[in-house]
């Protein structure tokens, strides 16, 4: 008599089911109004599959429970049961149903205990004790109750508001485009029953992509709560999803957005906006670069929201509503759910609800799983919006075989338990190839189906999101393996090459230079010149050495530690900027000590051997200051190149750039112009004086010639491409202005 996996409904088949279910219900309200009298309720009950009718007649007896008791004719559930067989599964009677009985109970007046339950339905013990315990007296499991709601039609006028279409409906409330007459205004009605605080609590939110609430109404005597917000004309996301469906992969794109917002807009007599920069900029993504857009604008919504204690629970594609401009909101905050029940009966299926539910969210609805939903938190909200990303970016959901079966805790089970099994290979072969860099990890992330895995919060998710569509600063951030997570890992040496290797050069060529063009005109300047060699060299570059170690100890001993865990914002901060200047504090340790040397030397060098001319102070000290300042410009270029496409990024977690972020990077490019200058214009100089010295060393001037075109043609290239990872990381301070 019961369903068997595989035999069930599928779960994307809410649509129908949901109009067979709501045409039942309401035909058996109306019998039950009209004639007070106890109708048969197997002329209610449909043909068709046993899981429908199973599901249906769950609900027609709900309804006629509440009838029954309510017009003093009760009738137990071993009754029902001995008229339809079929309602007994291989787990008994369903727990909804048993729970109904005893709320039904409670509130016609009569004394009714737990224990009682517990000796009925002895196999369903368990889950009574866990819902007769934590429940209110009001809570309820039917789908569908009798509501004068249910009854308006666009139209009529209900208070301060002439009801003009209907623009949604689920299973406690329906959406019209009203027109409050007070203000003169076009809005969003919601009508529901009077039940919850969500006008109170929705108020709180103001945020460009949250649906703004403007105020509710309280009709006692109707027992209807008119929640009034803002209008939106642009339709929902399920128009677009329905679009996609519609449209062959290879020809989505983001202009299937505008599309559906400008239908949308037609049906209700308007017209695009004519200046509208955002409708440009989707016009001409890829439909998953789109998707990217639209996810991250959500998860900033979902974050502002979360922070403000507010969870969403309820997120899917017909929850978020497009502006004319094509921007979306979020909207229906399930801000009520709380109890085990309330939204585990056919209600959450039928409105769509279950299809994007977290494992989690489906165990805290069934009543046979201990989890709470006090327990729940924001990822949740993070899976839905996942979810609703991945059928928006392929037309379907990454779990295809899902069902709904005639026994709702087997069916919240199986359905919890295919989740948390994660996505298969089948589904991650739905994703389409032309994929921005990053968007295939964000997907599967926040589709784990432990909670522990996914983003800890919804702003996380959209900072990843935003990072898909700059390819360049998520490069920066999460490099591949190669060299630059290997220079993360080992700074030292890094550092160490780049610099020591043209210093050594220069300080050959520095040698040779001298050697040519002083030491030879002075024979008895020949061993004391070796001997300064060794003694200048074998201080100086140990000094230098340490210096430079001196300077870089902070950064590497930073980047070891980022890899234990994580560091706090403001030492990441100062990190970013000690990093930020290596290059030039390196700059100055090298040219003091080739300014030294070029003292050092000719001084040495005059107190020590006899009659050692004058005027080649002069000559020592260019030569010196020259070979420096060709040693040290273009490692400056090297390391700063290094520095911020490998090191600098790592310090910043995931934190924005802050404004003396922002101004650092600034003061680094001005400093690079002039350095870029005086790169180009220190080989030439060299040659300069080389010849107004008198001198003749053809080797000097081609190696100077040489080196000289090849560092500026390498500054260059250094340069462009340190700028263009200093624009991309300025990318990461979207709401602050680039000074230059």
């Amino acid at each position: 008599m019961s369903d068997t996996v595989g035999s069930g409904i599928p779960l994307d088949a809410s649509k129908p089911t949901w109009d067979v279910l709501a045409g039942q219900l309401d035909a058996l309200i109306q019998r039950w109004d009209s004639t007070q009298t106890p109708p048969p309720l197997a002329e209610f009950v449909p043909t068709g599959s046993s899981s429908l009718r199973r599901l249906v007649l769950i609900e027609l007896i709900k309804v006629d429970l509440e009838y029954r008791w309510t017009h003093l004719q009760p009738r137990s559930l071993e009754e029902y049961a001995a008229e339809f067989p079929e309602l007994i599964g291989p787990a008994g009677f369903p727990c909804d149903l048993i729970f109904e009985e005893f709320q039904v109970r409670k509130r016609a007046g009569e004394a009714v205990y737990p224990e009682e339950y517990f000796s009925r339905f002895p196999d369903q013990a368990n889950e009574l004790r866990r819902l007769l315990g934590l429940t209110a007296m009001t809570k309820a499991t039917m789908a569908r109750q009798a509501g004068s709601y249910q009854r308006l039609q666009p139209g009529q006028s209900i208070d301060d508001f002439d009801l003009l279409a209907l623009v949604g409906e689920g299973a406690f409330a329906r959406v019209f485009l009203a027109r409050q007459r007070s203000m003169q205004r076009l809005l969003a009605l919601k009508i529901s029953a009077d039940r919850g605080a969500e006008a109170q609590t929705l108020a709180q939110l103001d945020h460009p992509h949250i649906v703004r609430v403007f105020d509710q109404r309280v009709l006692s005597a109707e027992g209807l709560l008119l929640l009034y917000m803002q209008y939106l004309p642009g339709g929902t996301l399920q128009d677009v999803l329905k679009m996609v469906r519609e449209t062959p992969p290879e020809k989505r794109s983001g202009k299937m957005l505008l599309q559906v917002v400008d239908e949308a807009l037609a049906k209700r007599g308007e017209t695009p906006p004519a200046d509208a920069p955002l409708r440009k900029e989707l016009a001409a993504m890829t439909w998953p670069e789109a998707i990217c857009w639209l996810g991250a604008r959500l998860a900033e919504a979902l974050d502002y929201a979360h922070k403000q204690g507010i969870m969403h629970r309820d997120i899917k594609p017909a929850n978020v509503l497009l502006g004319a401009d094509t921007a979306p909101r979020l909207a229906d905050f399930n801000v009520g759910c709380s109890s085990k029940l309330e939204g585990a009966s056919p209600s959450s299926f039928f409105g769509g609800s279950l299809g994007y539910m977290s494992p989690e969210q489906i165990d805290a609805f069934n009543p046979a799983h201990p989890c709470q939903p006090e327990s729940l938190d924001a990822r949740c909200d993070i899976y839905s919006l996942g979810l609703t990303l991945w059928e928006l970016l392929t037309g379907q959901r990454p779990f295809p075989k899902e069902e709904v079966q005639s026994e709702w805790v087997f069916t919240l089970s199986t359905l919890s338990s295919q989740r948390r099994t994660g996505l298969t290979e089948t589904a991650l072969a739905q994703l389409p190839a032309n994929l921005p860099p990053g968007l295939r990890q964000v997907l599967c992330r926040s589709l784990e189906g432990d909670p522990e895995m996914r983003y800890a919060t919804a702003g996380e998710m959209a900072r990843q999101l935003d990072l898909c569509l700059k390819p360049r600063t998520r490069d920066l951030l999460y490099p591949q393996p190669g060299w630059r997570t290997w220079s993360r890992r080992n700074p030292w040496p890094v550092i160490y090459v780049i610099g020591l290797i043209p210093n050594i050069f220069a300080s050959w060529f520095s040698i040779q230079y001298n050697d040519n063009e002083i030491i030879r005109n002075v024979p008895d300047a020949r061993a004391m010149f070796q001997l300064l060699q060794l003694i200048v060299n074998g201080t100086f570059f140990p000094i230098g050495m340490s210096a430079v170690g001196f300077l870089v100890w902070p950064v590497a001993r930073g980047l070891r530690r980022l890899r234990d865990g994580e560091l706090p914002a403001e030492e990441l901060e100062r990190l970013r900027r000690r990093s930020l200047f290596l290059g030039l504090g390196i700059v100055g340790i090298c040219v003091v000590a080739w300014i030294t040397a070029g003292v050092v030397f000719p001084l040495s060098l005059h107190l020590t051997v006899p009659d050692f001319p004058a005027g080649f102070y002069v000559h020592f000290l260019a030569s010196q200051t020259l070979c420096g300042l060709i040693a040290v410009s273009y490692p400056c270029f090297v390391v700063t190149f290094v520095v911020l496409r490998s090191m600098y990024p790592a310090f910043l977690g995931s934190a924005e750039l802050t404004m003396e972020d922002v101004n650092q990077l600034n003061r680094l490019n001005r400093w690079l112009g002039k350095f870029l200058y005086a790169a180009a214009a220190v080989p030439f100089l060299a040659m300069f004086l080389i010849v107004m010295l008198g001198s003749g060393n053809k080797m000097a001037l081609a190696v100077l010639s040489v080196s000289g075109i090849a560092g500026i043609g390498m500054a260059l290239w250094l340069v462009r491409e340190i700028r263009a990872d200093r624009s991309a990381l300025l990318a990461l301070a979207p709401h602050m202005t680039e000074k230059e």
